[in-house]
């Protein structure tokens, strides 16, 4: 993402190349001693999340003994969501940039991904490599920024918006309580001021630096607090809106469209996991399962970890159990997800950093750049 697994951009890491600046392949935005403490951190959370927490809840022999008795049908239809999920997500940079084709919008989406997912706050050096790709094929520097920044947009509104979907559908269910009604409230309130501030920074460049001036007074006094006063929101803000604009108007709906899918076809591997392991024999719902999911996945936008590893799945696994699946299936759900929908995308991901560097040193040995000897 996204992102995120589901979108692979963060809005917070569109400003530096907004104006179509050319990123480093890395990107920019986090020190090495950063880097290096949250990685450190990442690292000790995923070990105590999957070394100590999760074997509390459900042993690993019990979980894998839960994956050996899957029938052969739903091990087919994990396979299908897989693919499904891998070719579906490069739709979002294709409705952005006209012509571009499908491998090179498959290998700009799986990269992104994977640099996403590969260090904790991953999501701005995925931003700058994006823009780099796009660029290497030929891409216009403007379209380029337009269509990273307006995934970032699209990936961050979702990310807020399927948790209240997801509660809401709990409600409607009959599942849910007056404190399910007030959280689905709370997130819609939430998406709909998202969505009214991003139309306002779109329609002019007043109203952006308006929103501008208004964060920055916001957030001024926690920047002071953290040694920060001057943070510039108007700049950037102003920067999205000039590169954007067209894009965001014209094609908000297949933005739309392609963001949601390549967000829930995750939750598709998910379902197909749980029905493998006859989760669904008992009171479990599919409304309880995507408020599961949804809520989860809103840790992946909190960089703690790489690709949200431990804190999503410890969330995942505790909110199942909630709805009353026991705990060795919530693990073996859980694992099953990651094994299915996490690690072939990561692995496609590496597979297509190597093209595109590949593609990348050619094209410069074409142009005279590296002598043979």
């Amino acid at each position: 993402m996204s992102d995120q697994p589901a979108g692979s951009g963060s809005p917070s890491g569109t400003s530096e190349f907004a104006a179509g600046a050319d990123v480093p392949f890395g990107g920019k935005g986090m020190s090495r001693k950063r880097i290096i403490i949250t990685t450190i951190v990442g690292i000790v959370v995923m070990v105590g999340v999957f070394a100590l927490l999760l074997p509390q809840v459900g042993s690993y022999e019990q979980a894998f003994a839960e994956l050996g008795d899957m029938e052969w049908g739903w091990v087919v239809a994990l396979i299908v969501a897989c693919v499904v999920n891998l070719a579906l997500y490069p739709f979002t940079v294709l409705v952005s940039v006209d012509g571009l084709g499908y491998w090179h919008g498959f290998v700009e989406r799986q990269t992104g991904f994977l640099i996403s997912c590969a260090i904790p706050g991953g999501g701005v050096f995925a931003v700058g490599a994006q823009y780099r790709i796009l660029s290497g094929y030929g891409v216009p520097p403007s379209r380029s920024a337009a269509a990273v920044a307006a995934d970032a947009i699209w990936t961050y509104l979702l990310t807020l918006s399927l948790p209240a979907l997801g509660v809401l559908l709990l409600v409607i269910d009959g599942r849910g309580t007056a404190g399910y009604l007030s959280i689905a409230i709370l997130g819609l309130l939430a998406v709909g001021i998202s969505i009214l501030v991003i139309i306002t920074v779109l329609r002019s460049e007043s109203g952006a630096r308006r929103v501008g001036r208004l964060g920055e007074r916001l957030i001024g006094p926690i920047g002071r607090r953290l040694g920060r006063p001057d943070i510039d929101l108007t700049t950037p803000l102003v920067r999205f809106r000039d590169q954007a604009n067209e894009l965001a108007t014209k094609r908000w709906g297949h933005l739309t469209i392609t963001n949601f899918v390549a967000q829930t076809t995750p939750f598709l591997v998910l379902v197909c996991a749980l029905g493998g392991l006859h989760a669904f024999d008992g009171d479990l719902s599919l409304a309880e399962v995507f408020a599961a999911y949804s809520i989860a996945l809103l840790l992946v936008s909190i960089p703690i970890t790489p690709g949200g590893l431990g804190t999503v799945d410890a969330a995942l696994v505790a909110l199942l159990i909630a709805f009353g699946l026991p705990g060795p299936q919530a693990v073996a759900a859980d694992l099953l997800w990651r094994l299915v929908w996490f690690l072939p995308q990561i692995l496609t991901g590496l597979a297509s950093l190597v093209t595109h560097l590949v593609h990348e040193h050619r094209k410069t040995v074409r142009s005279g750049g590296i002598v043979h000897p």
